[in-house]
């Protein structure tokens, strides 16, 4: 693993003040999943510095880097308020400017989108410490690693890219960011793990019980039901043999019961990504854009006060090709799948 795969980028004062003036143009702009709202973060995205657009230009086009780090960014501490103890914010006009922040991001890999079975169906979520949820393998945990994954992998329309920006992290826990060296994976191993040998089922953040009862669709949460009564046969390597791309999930995916080389296979891909694993405390202000078919992304173990000062993250999920979710969403310009 290289730096090449994990870059930072620092705004000077010059860039974070145009940013501040273009979140003022968006004042009247309501934060919620419809078309109109990519229509005028799309535009505005071809405002944001020069500097952050050539980066993020680049990082669609070459597939590199594979994790993007911004710092530098405004985060009012008083206006955004205390960290709830719950979702969705309380008031949600005190986070606006970070969410169109994060939707500005977005614009310049893809689409944001949304879950109708996450986070009652909102477009931006909130990472934080819910009580009662230390243990659980979702980013409401804090007792527990949150075990480093890709996004959302046991759905065929997962997220390109998942963009996080940090509001408040005085606990400094540690993201975890990582992907193997695949030239160490030996070649049988490989081509196992390029095979569909291997079971995933949903997590948890999809269920009835983590969404509120007036936005939960029947027909939707019975399609998740699905999935975990009858898991899929998937691959974890995919597309180019030569330079696969990657979907993981050890909380929630396994080899086919019996399977030794897909066990085996496993091990060694898991093993090299540990190996490598990568720690970034996101400070308030950073924003942290993750390729989700080129790495992983976890958390390390925290302890959660819920004094109001707990970490807290904005997590928006990105695709580079709405259409290809047309299916799964009520109309064209739903964002929700």
């Amino acid at each position: 693993m290289t730096d090449l795969h994990l870059r930072t980028v620092a705004l000077t004062d010059e860039e974070n003040a145009e940013v501040s003036d273009l979140l003022r143009t968006l004042a009247n702009v309501p934060v919620d999943p419809t078309a109109e709202l990519l229509h005028r973060t799309r535009l505005a995205a071809q405002e944001l510095p020069l500097r952050i657009r050539t980066e993020l230009t680049g990082m669609r086009l070459y597939d590199t880097p594979r994790a993007l780090v911004v710092t530098g960014f405004d985060i009012d501490d008083h206006r955004i308020g205390p960290t709830p103890a719950t979702r969705p914010t309380p008031d949600p006009e005190r986070t606006k400017d970070q969410e169109l922040l994060l939707l500005l991001h977005a614009a310049l890999l893809g689409e944001a989108f949304g879950w109708a079975t996450q986070q009652n169906g909102r477009l931006v979520h909130d990472v934080l410490p819910i009580p009662g949820e230390e243990t659980e393998q979702m980013g409401s945990s804090s007792k527990t690693e949150l075990l480093w994954h890709t996004e959302d992998a046991f759905h065929p329309l997962r997220c390109d890219y998942v963009g996080l920006l940090c509001l408040r992290n005085h606990q400094r826990a540690a993201t975890t960011l990582g992907w193997p060296d695949l030239s160490r994976l030996a070649p049988e191993d490989r081509a196992t793990l390029l095979e569909p040998r291997y079971l995933i089922r949903p997590d948890t953040s999809h269920t009835p019980e983590q969404n509120a009862a007036g936005h939960q669709s029947a027909e939707r949460f019975a399609a998740i039901a699905e999935m975990d009564d009858d898991p899929k046969r998937i691959a974890v390597l995919f597309g180019a043999p030569d330079d696969p791309y990657l979907r993981i999930d050890p909380a929630y995916m396994s080899p086919v019961p019996g399977d030794a080389a897909a066990q085996r296979a496993y091990d060694a891909i898991a093993a090299l990504i540990e190996d490598g694993l990568q720690q970034v405390a996101l400070d308030a202000g950073s924003l942290l854009l993750v390729d989700n078919y080129r790495a992983v992304h976890g958390r390390k173990p925290f302890a959660a006060a819920y004094d109001g000062r707990d970490r807290w993250l904005k997590r928006v999920n990105i695709t580079r090709d709405l259409r290809r979710s047309r299916s799964a969403r009520q109309s064209a310009v739903s964002l929700l799948v």
